[in-house]
């Protein structure tokens, strides 16, 4: 092995133009994977960023409660005993969270809009409050009583600034007359990329706990929060859903839906009381999934026309390698060299043209994207699908392994057919080519 590694080496120096070419696809090749996959890999991790900012946690115990069939609240109301069967399954490095659930209409003067209304814990959720993009205003100041954070375009269609007041109008427990709060605008906040107006009206606990009339105890939902703590958050959920129901609450059975998805199916249902509802960051944004579904598939579809075209680029390069050197391949086979060692010989020029150029891409293409990481600003709406202001990119060791991996067994599978053809010539092939 060691000789067939030396020759093939000699070989690749003696031709050195042609490996130089081949060199340069291999790494193009491999340099193109990295750079997609990156793409592919930062955007997820954007979407998720954004999603267990404005929308979710990791993982997330909420609840239904119906006073009478024909009415629905998403809110826990033993908020403690809840958290207390919470506590037991907290893994190290992640904590809990209150947030609030709710929809609400916002008025100020004539003009009406209505939008999805989010509580906070402010003072418990400082390092929260840093991610959300404020285009004036303070989100600290949340903290005082009846105060709201509103959307750019909500704030727009109402026109108010911070120091205005606005009206909330919410549906309480039970139906009834809707309540309505004179809250005061402290904050605008930016459009948060594809989730619109998940976030469109932010309010702390106390306020919305007094807005849609709960009781001090309850809670919209207990978000479990990991950052980057590596949690298995479905077997996770599986586990607490049987805590749950061992401490005697009703447990809604596992779905790849969101809150608002399952409100009005049980809405219709005619059961009255308390369900609880454990769901992941999945779950809560099922209806995003297209995103990072769409760039995982684009980034399989742009390295498989990759791999072809490095395939074919190889084989005809070595298939002309074979007829330039039948005088040298024919002299090797009369100094006694079998067939499948020919096969050896140029399989393995192949994959050292595959590897070594590989792995040279990965390498560059890797370092380009941590250097651009961050550096790129993007606008509009290619921002909000990418869920950042700048371009997200993620390079990996996984992701430069798996790139040099395919590239060179694609190196390998280009090198068989003019690895069989070399085999077949014969010693009387070198007298020929004289």
């Amino acid at each position: 092995m060691l000789s067939l590694i030396q020759l093939a080496l000699r070989n690749l120096f003696a031709h050195r133009e042609r490996a130089l070419l081949l060199l340069g696809i291999a790494a193009a090749a491999s340099g193109v994977i990295v750079s997609v996959s990156s793409l592919s890999a930062g955007v997820a991790e954007a979407q998720r960023e954004a999603i267990t900012t404005f929308i979710s946690g990791d993982l997330n115990v909420g609840g239904f409660f119906k006073v009478h069939p024909d009415s629905i609240a998403p809110v826990v109301g033993d908020a403690a005993k809840v958290r207390g069967v919470l506590a037991k399954s907290v893994p190290e490095g992640c904590s809990v969270r209150e947030r609030g659930r709710s929809f609400a209409l916002a008025g100020a003067g004539r003009r009406r809009t209505g939008s999805f209304l989010v509580g906070m814990d402010v003072v418990g959720e400082r390092g929260a409050l840093e991610r959300f993009r404020v285009a004036s205003g303070s989100l600290e100041s949340l903290a005082r009583p009846r105060t709201l954070a509103i959307s750019t375009t909500l704030a727009e269609r109402l026109q108010v600034k911070p120091g205005d007041i606005a009206t909330l109008f919410a549906q309480p427990v039970g139906g009834g007359r809707r309540n309505a709060l004179d809250v005061e605008v402290v904050a605008i906040t930016e459009k948060a990329g594809l989730l619109g107006e998940s976030a469109g009206l932010l309010v702390s606990n106390d306020t919305l706990r007094e807005l849609d009339g709960y009781k001090p105890g309850s809670a919209g939902v207990l978000q479990l929060v990991c950052g980057d703590t590596p949690v298995d958050v479905d077997a996770l959920g599986d586990t607490l859903r049987e805590s749950l129901r061992g401490a005697g609450f009703d447990v809604l059975p596992a779905t790849n839906e969101s809150y608002a998805e399952k409100q009005m199916p049980l809405l219709r249902e005619g059961w009255r009381g308390q369900r609880l509802d454990v769901s992941t960051w999945e779950d809560e944004s099922s209806f995003l999934s297209f995103v990072t579904l769409g760039l995982a598939a684009l980034a399989v579809l742009v390295s498989a026309v990759v791999l072809v075209l490095v395939v074919i680029g190889l084989f005809v390069a070595l298939s002309v390698a074979v007829r330039e050197r039948t005088r040298e391949i024919g002299t090797l086979r009369a100094m006694g060299m079998h067939r499948r060692s020919v096969v050896a010989l140029f399989l393995m020029e192949g994959l050292l043209l595959g590897l070594v150029g590989s792995t040279l891409g990965a390498v560059l293409a890797s370092g380009l994207c941590v250097a651009l990481r961050g550096a790129v600003p993007l606008q509009g709406e290619i921002s909000n699908l990418f869920f950042s202001g700048t371009l997200p990119l993620a390079p990996g060791l996984g992701l430069g392994l798996l790139s040099v991996v395919l590239v060179t067994l694609g190196a390998g599978l280009a090198t068989i057919v003019p690895a069989a053809r070399a085999a077949s010539l014969t010693p009387r092939s070198a007298m020929e080519a004289l």
